[in-house]
This record gives structure tokens, sequence and C-alpha cells, in this order.
């Protein structure tokens, strides 16, 4: 069965290289279209059995309480399900991004993710976040 076609603030790369899915957010986006993208990539991470996720946020510039309930509640819950084993998900944002305050506070903390079926980190440096993903299982 074909993907589904991405839509215009939206660019998803799998690097079989890596076994890495890069995720690259174009503009500003509202929570239906967060949604709508979130559950895109997951398609698309099943289509490749791929659990080691670069997602850059840098051109989206926008994290919301709102967005970050829904991910913790609905989108997060169903990575296991689709893709059998624990998923890395390596954030790439804009430095400004990880100095606001209501950005931070829509991060969970570390020990969140403890015990959980799917991790999380943020970076600046895309680099920093490709080794970060390469050491996880």
């Amino acid at each position: 069965m074909p993907l589904p076609l991405l839509p215009d603030f939206l660019t998803l790369t799998y690097r079989p290289d890596l076994h890495l899915l890069v995720v690259r957010w174009q503009r500003l986006i509202s929570v239906a279209e967060m949604q709508q993208g979130y559950l895109l990539i997951l398609e698309h991470a099943a289509a490749h059995a791929c659990r080691h996720w670069l997602l850059d946020g840098r051109r989206r510039f926008n994290t919301d309480r709102e967005g970050a309930q829904w991910m913790l509640s609905s989108f997060l819950p169903l990575l296991q399900p689709r893709l059998q084993q624990r998923t890395y998900l390596a954030y790439l944002l804009a430095p400004v991004t990880l100095r606001d305050q209501d950005a931070d506070a829509a991060f969970p903390p570390a020990a969140y993710f403890n015990g959980r079926p799917f991790l999380g980190e943020r970076f600046v440096e895309e680099g920093e976040a490709i080794r970060w993903l390469q050491q996880q299982p």
C-alpha cells in the first residue's frame, strides 16, 4: 500500500544508511496540522520499521501546551503498538526555543520517559542529535 502524500508543511526522508527518519517542519503550524503531521510520520516510520526519528522543528518555531498534551496523551501511546519497540525522538530546535519558558514547560522532564516505550531529547545541533540517535539501541 502506498504511503500518503505529505502536506506542504512537512518533509520526510528515510535514511536507510543510518536507519533514521528525518522529519522537517517547514513553517509555523496549527495544532491540527501538528496532529496530521505526526500521524503521517508514524505511517512512514511503520513502513520502514524505523524507531529513530530526527524531528527538525527549527522552522516550525511553535510548541504549545495543547499540542504537547495531545502528544503525551494521544500520540506517543500509539508508538509501541505500531513499532513494537522503544522509539527514540531527537527534537532539533532553534536555540531561542530552548530558552522559551512556555516551550520548555511543554516538553516533559527527563524523568517522564523512565520506563516508557519512547524517549525524547532536545538538541540545537543536528550532528549531536544524529549521534545521540545512533547511540540508542
